[in-house]
């Protein structure tokens, strides 16, 4: 996507620091905190399914899990569990070294399971109102944000937002508009 005519300051999303996005969809402020955030995101998932495998393997009907176990179910620290097991929190049995077993029941009444962070939900459809007086005109996008006609038509058709013509004038919900270019120039 060629660079835009206009400013957007943005924060990046690794180290912290203030940069002038050269597009719309910028994010980071260079090509290494952009490589940084794909690592990230790639090791959370692969951390993701092998806990969702960990959870797969436990049998239902045991009341007793490995803190491991208890891990992968409910996402609580292996510290924390220790120390739930010796303030006597929670009730445990130790079958030798390593090998302390935690009561499933008790934990399900203190943390909600873990979210499946894999599993994306469903989007939900937007409801937009298209009447005039909820919308932008072309026009009225180009003066408020200095841009050109073309280049808001470009962003319309490349983020799907939807439009309604009424005689000459083309009409774009506000809030997607709005939402669309926050935090830039006016």
């Amino acid at each position: 996507m060629p660079a835009a005519k206009f400013e957007i300051k943005r924060k990046c999303q690794v180290c912290g620091q203030e940069f002038i996005a050269k597009t719309i969809e910028s994010w980071y402020c260079s090509k290494r905190c952009s490589n940084i955030a794909y690592k990230r995101r790639k090791d959370e998932e692969k951390r993701n399914q092998r806990l969702d495998e960990i959870v797969k393997s436990i049998p239902k009907h045991q009341d007793y899990i490995k803190v491991s176990e208890a891990y992968a179910m409910f996402g609580i620290s292996k510290d924390t569990l220790y120390r739930l097991i010796h303030k006597g929190t929670i009730s445990h049995i130790n079958l030798g070294t390593n090998q302390i077993r935690v009561s499933k029941e008790e934990l399900l009444k203190l943390y909600p399971l873990r979210k499946k962070a894999l599993t994306k939900p469903k989007p939900v459809a937007k409801l937009y109102s298209l009447e005039p007086k909820d919308c932008y005109t072309i026009g009225e996008i180009s003066k408020k944000f200095h841009l050109e006609d073309s280049t808001v038509y470009l962003h319309i058709r490349k983020y799907s937002i939807p439009t309604r013509q009424i005689g000459n004038f083309v009409y774009v919900p506000k809030k997607e508009i709005d939402n669309l270019y926050k935090g830039m120039k006016q």
